[in-house]
């Protein structure tokens, strides 16, 4: 029977197997602990990218926030530009009504 790459624990001579591992029960379930929160985080920062629906909802949020931010930075000219656009509003009703 040919020799196989794998040890009588049925895993290969990985870089993984050559990391020293932990001796005692307590270090084992202080590992098993990290390695269980960390899992938990990847898969709640995944979770949070792939959530379509809220992302939309987020990025709308910022965009209605900075169009504030900007008109309450800028009143004057935007209520200059108003002002203007009722008067064109106002002279084209007038100029239509009078052709």
């Amino acid at each position: 029977m040919a020799a196989t790459p794998y040890d009588e624990t049925g895993t290969s001579g990985s870089a993984i197997d050559s990391q020293p591992s932990p001796a005692t029960k307590a270090e084992l379930e202080q590992d098993i602990a990290l390695t269980r929160r960390e899992l938990g985080e990847t898969v709640e920062a995944l979770t949070e990218r792939l959530d379509v629906k809220s992302r939309a909802r987020a990025g709308l949020a910022r965009g209605v926030a900075r169009a504030r931010d900007a008109a309450r930075t800028h009143a004057v000219p935007t209520a200059a530009l108003a002002a203007t656009a009722v008067a064109s509003l106002a002279g084209l009703v007038v100029w239509r009504r009078r052709r």
